[in-house]
């Protein structure tokens, strides 16, 4: 099965509106001749593109490559990125506020 650029844009769009923080995007294996064929394998730089659409988009974690499966530990790489952000805007505020302090001069 193939799915259109425009197609999987208002699908990966409907799961931001929904509030869905974690989207991963994987490439369908063939795991033996009975199953359905591959229809094309796609590229590292496709994942790569889909992965940065999907992060635009705002989601907390994206996960996004050949062997990328939906339960790519999903849960371990979704705290860890939600602490990498955390960690970040504290930096962020941290400098803010330390550029606003202004020096006490001794008269």
């Amino acid at each position: 099965m193939y799915f259109s650029s425009l197609g999987l844009v208002a699908d990966v769009l409907g799961l931001r509106e929904a509030d869905v923080d974690i989207v991963t995007f994987g490439q369908y294996m063939r795991p033996t001749k009975r199953h359905m064929k591959v229809d094309r394998y796609v590229v590292p730089e496709e994942f790569a593109k889909w992965k940065g659409v999907a992060e635009d988009m705002g989601f907390l974690y994206v996960a996004s490559g050949p062997l990328v499966r939906s339960s790519y530990k999903a849960g371990e790489f979704f705290i860890e990125n939600v602490l990498k952000k955390r960690r970040a805007e504290a930096a962020k505020n941290a400098t803010v506020e330390m550029a606003s302090v202004q020096p006490v001069v001794d008269a």
